[in-house]
C-alpha cells in the first residue's frame, strides 16, 4: 500500500581509536606509560639513557546517531508527534471508538471515516486539543467540510501552528467565536448529535495544509493525541509496490507481562481505498505497555511479528510485502 513510510531516529554509539604511533605500544599491550629513547651515550663506567616526557595518546570515542529504520528493524520505538491532548477528559469517556476507526468503513456498511469518535452523553464538555485560534464556529449549512452540507452539524475548527487544524463536530452547543484565541483544555463546546450523527458523540479530526476545508487533508488523530496516562501507541505500515488500499484485517494480541499468555486481542483493519496519502496503514493508541503480536494474511501466507509498546511512546512497524 505504501512506497513511502516514516523513518524515525534513535541514538546509538560507535567507537573508534586513533592509530598508534610507530614506536608506541597500543593500550591493550601494556598498562604502563610508554618510554621513548631519544639519545644514548657510552661512558667508561656506565650507560646513561635520557628519557623523553612523551605520554601515550589516549583512545578517543565519538558518539554518532544510528537511525532506527522500521523497514529493516522489527520495530522502532519513538517519541511520536503527540501535539494534542484529548478533546474529552476523564471522568468522561476519552477512549476512541474502535468500531468505526479512522479510514475504516465498518466492513463496507458506512462511508470511509475521516476522523475518530468519542462516545459520550449529550452535553459532555468538549475541550480544545491545543493552543490556537478559532477559524470556524457555526453549523456547516453553507460551508462544506465534506462532500455534503449539514454533515458535521455544529462545528468548531481551531488553527494551530504550522497549518495544523483540529475539527470538533456534531456539537450540541458552541461556546467560542471566530477569532477567539484558545488554550489547550479550554471548553469550546458540548457533545451532541447535530448534522448526520446517528447518536450522541464527538467526531474529532486533524487536518493539515492551507485548505482546511479539504476533506482529504485529514490525518489519523491517534497519531497526534497524547495517549492516556501510562499508555502507548502503535502504527503499522504495509509496504507494497502498488498504490491501492483495501481494508485488510489485522489481529493484534497483547501478552501478559513476562509470559507468552495472551490476555487481550484487538481486531482492526488497515485503511480503506482513498487513504493512500497517509504514510501508515493502521494505528492503535491507548495500549498498555508490554508485548504484542501483529498477525495478518496475504498472498504469501500468514505474517506475524512480535513488538513492544512503551508508555508515552509510539511503536512503528513496517512490513515489506514485496521483499
Amino acid at each position: 500500500m505504501k512506497r513511502v513510510f516514516l523513518i524515525i531516529f534513535a541514538l546509538g554509539i560507535v567507537s573508534c581509536n586513533l592509530p598508534a604511533s610507530e614506536t608506541a605500544l597500543t593500550p591493550t599491550q601494556s598498562p604502563f606509560p610508554i618510554f621513548t629513547a631519544t639519545s644514548t651515550l657510552l661512558v667508561p663506567t656506565e650507560l646513561s639513557i635520557s628519557v623523553s616526557s612523551e605520554t601515550p595518546i589516549s583512545p578517543t570515542m565519538t558518539v554518532t546517531p544510528i537511525p532506527c529504520d522500521p523497514s529493516t528493524a522489527d520495530y522502532c520505538i519513538v517519541d511520536g508527534t503527540f501535539l494534542f491532548q484529548r478533546p474529552i477528559q476523564p471522568p468522561d469517556n476519552d477512549r476512541i471508538d474502535l468500531s468505526y476507526a479512522y479510514a475504516s468503513t465498518q466492513n463496507g456498511k458506512r462511508d470511509p471515516h475521516h476522523g475518530v469518535e468519542f462516545q459520550n452523553a449529550f452535553g459532555i464538555p468538549v475541550y480544545a486539543a491545543g493552543d490556537g485560534e478559532v477559524v470556524f464556529a457555526d453549523a456547516d449549512k453553507t460551508t462544506k467540510f465534506s462532500p455534503w452540507t449539514n454533515f458535521y452539524g455544529n462545528v468548531v475548527i481551531i488553527q494551530h501552528a504550522n497549518e495544523i487544524y483540529s475539527l470538533y463536530a456534531h456539537l450540541s452547543s458552541i461556546l467560542v467565536r471566530v477569532g477567539d484565541t484558545v488554550n489547550a483544555g479550554d471548553e469550546i463546546g458540548q457533545v451532541g448529535a447535530t448534522g448526520g450523527a446517528t447518536g450522541s458523540h464527538l467526531h474529532f479530526e486533524v487536518r493539515t495544509g492551507s485548505a482546511y476545508t479539504d476533506y482529504f487533508s485529514t490525518q489519523n488523530p491517534e497519531l497526534w493525541m497524547l495517549p492516556p496516562q501510562g499508555m502507548g501507541a502503535l502504527s503499522v505500515t504495509l509496504k507494497t509496490s502498488y498504490e491501492r488500499n483495501y481494508e485488510r484485517p489485522l489481529v493484534i494480541t497483547r501478552y501478559a507481562d513476562g509470559s507468552d499468555d495472551p490476555i487481550y486481542t484487538y481486531y482492526i483493519t488497515t485503511y480503506t481505498k482513498g487513504f493512500e496519502f497517509n504514510p501508515e496503514d493502521a494505528v492503535l493508541s491507548s495500549l498498555p505497555p508490554g508485548k504484542y503480536k501483529i498477525a495478518f494474511s496475504d498472498s504469501s501466507g500468514l505474517k506475524e511479528r512480535f513488538v513492544f509498546v512503551e508508555a508515552g511512546k509510539l511503536t512503528e512497524v513496517v512490513f515489506d510485502l514485496d521483499g
